[in-house]
């Protein structure tokens, strides 16, 4: 995850020249953010409407990496990260808190809305694949796009020429493609100065992508590289160890300069100064943790959020080594690291709302080998060091109960509209209502959206707005989790019960990454839900919850529901006393039966 200062220290001793004709490996998650770097560098950071879209990221990373074929490079092989070792988790956390506090300071520039687009910007214009300047943006700015690093994934596998390329691996990339240069030889491109400290062989060197240029009269591509061992020769260090051990010295101090690192790496060594610590730093670049090998294809269709977890529930089930047995137990340390939405820091998580739905993913992937635990963290927003928050699982007895209640309610939404593509914001309407009627308080979101959409009222810059969209794409992408577990227990297993085949079937008609909802689309995508049956399919689905239905049936008509503090506590009254299905899935499903 880089090493601060450590690239800037070594650039003077490097030599901008053009790039050998030769093999190149990728730093695939590296390749994902410069791809997003080069989208944005005409748009407004400020505004998420400006922000690329899925599909052109898509399209840009394969035009990148033609064009450096074009130039003489050519690409063997794209490792992504399937797997984080443990020894990342505090990094991972504190990075996980920045972004936290980086959206509360975004929240807190543009309480009145987010900014708007420009209208006289073309979001989705022509890229250029090697600029020779990087404007910044100062200002408070959204998260990077969630799903970023998988839509660049997906969009590479599609690729005739590039997916055969693309690796999901068990642990690190960088780990992976250093490996691959150590043994085959080549040229590492990444954004990550940690590669540098790996062995990368006597002829393996290191390009980062922000330094790229192309040539257009030689039709060669210009960068600085770093070679380890030419390096070592021009700062007079060990060939072996000298790189470590001035990485290993700015890892302590980042205010050191070069000469003062390279002073104290020719001196005993760290490893007599501080034998303990360097051993540890030096660790994770000599054998860095990878989880248990298992089959390569057991993995591959997966995003990596998703390998994660299955590769950490396997090594803690010990399936990858053949010695599992019946009923064991996974530690309470199974964590899952949820993609950075951007949802509104003053409510409720984005991502609360459609928990079920990873409920019955999370019990379905610990079930297929008869083991249970009670409780998985999901790592969010958090301001501060935690365990995250701790979400249910259900035993694997409830597994099926929940995946046909799950395919009934899909079942009943897909037969309540004519428009296939409704199903899903629908789904994550339900959910909106399901979670505030589990809480006996407050309004359903969703309806109030609904109506300023139907009012002509709908401010799309207003974080209301911005809140439900993040709560539909969390559904969205919930249910992608499911559909890629189903998958992987049906490859894994060799078997699916008829219900979850069944509910597989119905998934694999999810939209993919480039037409998930987005600030650009998600207001017409909930006109056309208006328009067509979906207000009708809610109140069928909610028939027996009259507080809802009126709700329902007052979008867009004069006002005569009040919504005061009274009313709101004697519909909260209405819902406890009902007696309620402790199924999440059916809290509303038997209306319209």
């Amino acid at each position: 995850m880089g090493i601060p200062q450590f690239k800037r220290h070594l650039e003077p001793y490097t030599q901008r020249a053009a790039i050998e004709p030769g093999d190149v490996v990728l730093d695939g998650p590296a390749l994902a953010y410069h791809v997003l770097a080069l989208c944005s560098r005409a748009t407004r950071k400020t505004s998420p409407f400006e922000q690329p879209s899925y599909e052109l990221l898509g399209k840009v990373a394969v035009a990148w990496l033609e064009k450096i074929q074009a130039c003489g490079l050519s690409v063997v092989a794209i490792y992504f990260d399937g797997y984080l070792p443990d020894s990342k988790r505090a990094e991972r956390i504190q990075r996980l808190i920045k972004s936290s506090r980086d959206l509360i300071k975004y929240h807190s520039a543009f309480l009145a809305g987010v900014p708007p687009s420009n209208p006289h910007h073309a979001v989705d214009g022509v890229v250029d694949l090697f600029p020779n300047a990087w404007p910044g943006e100062k200002k408070a700015k959204p998260p990077p796009p969630p799903f970023l690093v998988p839509a660049v994934i997906d969009a590479l596998r599609e690729s005739p020429k590039f997916g055969p390329r693309v690796e999901l691996v068990p642990g690190e990339a960088d780990g992976f493609c250093a490996d691959h240069v150590r043994r085959h030889g080549g040229t590492i491109l990444t954004s990550d100065s940690d590669l540098l400290v790996h062995d990368l062989g006597e002829a393996g060197a290191v390009v980062f992508f922000a330094d790229v240029d192309a040539d257009p009269q030689t039709e060669r591509l210009i960068a600085p590289q770093y070679q380890s061992r030419t390096l070592c020769r021009r700062l007079s260090i060990q060939a072996e160890t000298g790189l470590q051990r001035i990485a290993f010295e700015v890892s302590r101090d980042p205010h050191l300069t070069l000469q003062q690192a390279v002073e104290r790496a020719k001196k005993s060594g760290p490893s007599s100064a501080f034998p303990e610590e360097y051993s540890d730093f030096i660790k994770q670049y000599h054998s860095p943790e990878v989880s248990p090998n298992l089959k390569t294809d057991w993995v591959v269709a997966l995003d990596p959020r998703v390998s994660e977890i299955v590769l950490r529930s396997l090594a803690g089930l010990e399936i990858a080594t053949g010695v599992s047995e019946p009923g064991s137990q996974v530690g309470n340390g199974l964590e899952v690291y949820l993609p950075f939405l951007l949802d509104c820091p003053s409510r409720t998580s984005a991502w609360e709302a459609s928990k079920p739905l990873r409920q019955l993913a999370y019990a379905l992937l610990l079930s297929n080998y008869g083991s249970s635990i009670p409780s998985i963290s999901e790592m969010r927003r958090m301001q501060s060091i935690s365990s995250g928050t701790q979400v249910d699982v259900p035993g694997p007895a409830q597994v099926d109960e929940l995946g046909n209640s799950l395919l009934a309610l899909l079942s009943k939404l897909e037969a309540g509209v004519s428009k296939a593509e409704l199903i899903w914001p629908l789904l994550s309407i339900y959910h909106d209502i399901v979670m505030t009627l589990n809480r006996a308080r407050g309004y359903p979101l969703s309806l109030d959206i609904l109506d300023q959409e139907a009012r002509g009222t709908l401010d799309e810059r207003s974080w209301e707005f911005i809140h439900f969209l993040a709560q539909t794409q969390a559904v969205c992408y919930s249910l992608r989790m499911l559909l890629q577990i189903l998958q992987f227990s049906a490859r894994s297993t060799g078997t699916l019960s008829a219900t979850m085949s069944a509910l597989a079937k119905l998934l694999s008609r999810l939209p993919s990454l480039a037409d998930f909802p987005s600030p650009r689309t998600f207001a017409e995508t909930l006109r056309v839900l208006r328009e067509a049956e979906g207000l009708s399919c809610l109140r069928s689905l909610c028939a027996d919850y009259k507080d809802i239905i009126q709700h329902i049936q007052a979008i867009g008509k004069p006002k005569n529901i009040p919504r005061s503090k009274k009313n709101r506590s004697t519909t909260s009254a209405e819902v406890q006393t009902r007696s309620r299905s402790t199924n999440p899935f059916d809290l509303l499903a038997s209306s319209g039966e």
